[in-house]
């Protein structure tokens, strides 16, 4: 499978998501990311890894929710919840589709569905607060 044609770079550089490979945006829907699964998101069995799928949900959610507002907000997570309800493995595409529930001063909240074709492998929720210099 090779990427579809309006997913771009992620832009924002991140340790944790150098490690862990390839990762894209849609260029004109926010809120809307994906990726290829390649080795350094795999398990031991060759699948998508959860704690791949949980990295992701937090940085997609966590972006989101903080580009909208204006400027945007520095978030940090206190709950994700994720639950994983099918696989993927090397070569699959994977579309993560984030929604915004709420985003107020003191919380914002969001969900992320993961498809592989017409297929939820994995669904999670966040709550985040603002980062403790925006609340001082």
């Amino acid at each position: 499978m090779t990427v579809p044609a309006d997913f771009v770079t992620w832009d924002r550089p991140s340790p944790l998501l150098d490690r862990l490979g390839d990762f894209r945006r849609h260029r004109l829907q926010p809120g809307t990311f994906g990726f290829l699964v390649d080795e350094p998101k795999l398990n031991a069995r060759g699948l998508v890894h959860a704690g791949a799928i949980s990295t992701i949900a937090d940085v997609c959610i966590g972006h989101t929710l903080a580009d909208a507002t204006d400027p945007p907000a520095a978030l940090v997570t206190i709950n994700l919840n994720t639950n994983f309800i099918g696989a993927a493995s090397v070569d699959d595409w994977v579309d993560v589709t984030v929604r915004i529930h709420r985003v107020g001063g003191r919380v914002a909240t969001g969900s992320v569905e993961f498809r592989r074709g017409e297929r939820v492998i994995a669904q999670a929720s966040a709550i985040f607060i603002p980062a403790a210099r925006d609340r001082e």
